[in-house]
């Protein structure tokens, strides 16, 4: 099953693309410390379609690399949403 006649795999790359472009260009934007979180959010997202594409099509080196992404980006939105501001 897929969606409009596309594979999964396809699905999950045009999402990681989408989520990725977004991601950086909303952290580059560098909009406050609220933006950046979001940022690392998108870019979070990115990285699981990417793992999800990895795993279907068994590329074990996309998948690596997206799970390092995926633990660096989530600290990132640990650091820029979760965690207070230093003061």
């Amino acid at each position: 099953m897929a969606i409009l006649g596309a594979a999964w795999p396809d699905v999950f790359k045009w999402a990681a693309t989408g989520l990725t472009i977004a991601g950086a260009g909303t952290t580059a934007a560098d909009l406050g410390r609220r933006a950046t979180g979001w940022g690392f959010a998108l870019l979070s997202g990115g990285s699981a379609c990417w793992l999800a594409s990895a795993q279907l099509e068994q590329e074990s080196q996309l998948g690596l690399t997206n799970l390092v992404l995926l633990a660096l980006n989530l600290f990132g939105v640990w650091r820029w949403l979760v965690r207070k501001a230093p003061p």
